[in-house]
């Protein structure tokens, strides 16, 4: 099963994506990662933040052979600067998981996994400098180590000064 990681991360230049990184998740099975382990780590510049209850994972499993595809979007919930899949969603990512581990037994090659964020970002005060930069890393295992996805992207790549004055104020 192959596994994209989505440029969803609505901070994020995908030009500052760690291509170690993303080499690295290419060989990884999201289906037989913990999903209570998954953990998205961010540092975000002064003057922005995420707007509370927007943080969701996406994890999705298809076949060209057959058609079926299956998704979902599951809540992240935030500890600090770390986003956890909500334990309300674990039970449900599992059952997905499982989904893509009998599909990609049946047909590996016809199995293709998505993995991706989206995160909702909010003004703080007259929001960042248009410069600022931003970094996000994933664990997919407890103990394991942040696996740098974007180190120290620009945010104005993204979002121009004009989009970052129209961000909504963070509650």
């Amino acid at each position: 099963m192959r596994l994209p990681i989505l440029a969803t991360i609505a901070l994020c230049a995908c030009s500052s994506i760690v291509p170690s990184t993303a080499l690295r998740l290419s060989g990884l099975s999201p289906t037989t990662a913990d999903p209570a382990d998954f953990a998205i780590d961010l540092a975000l510049p002064a003057g922005i933040d995420i707007q509370p209850g927007t943080a969701q994972l996406i994890f999705g499993v298809s076949r060209s052979d057959t058609g079926q595809e299956q998704s979902g979007n599951f809540v992240l919930e935030r500890a600090g600067s770390v986003f956890l899949v909500a334990a309300s969603d674990v039970d449900r990512l599992r059952a997905l998981q499982a989904t893509a581990r009998q599909w990609g037994a049946e047909n590996d090659a016809a199995t293709e996994g998505v993995l991706g964020v989206i995160l909702s970002p909010c003004r703080i005060g007259d929001g960042p400098d248009p410069k600022a930069r931003v970094s996000v890393g994933l664990r997919l295992a407890q103990d394991g180590a942040f696996l740098p996805l974007v180190r120290n992207g620009p945010l104005s790549a993204v979002a121009s000064e004009d989009e970052i004055r129209q961000m909504p104020l963070c509650p």
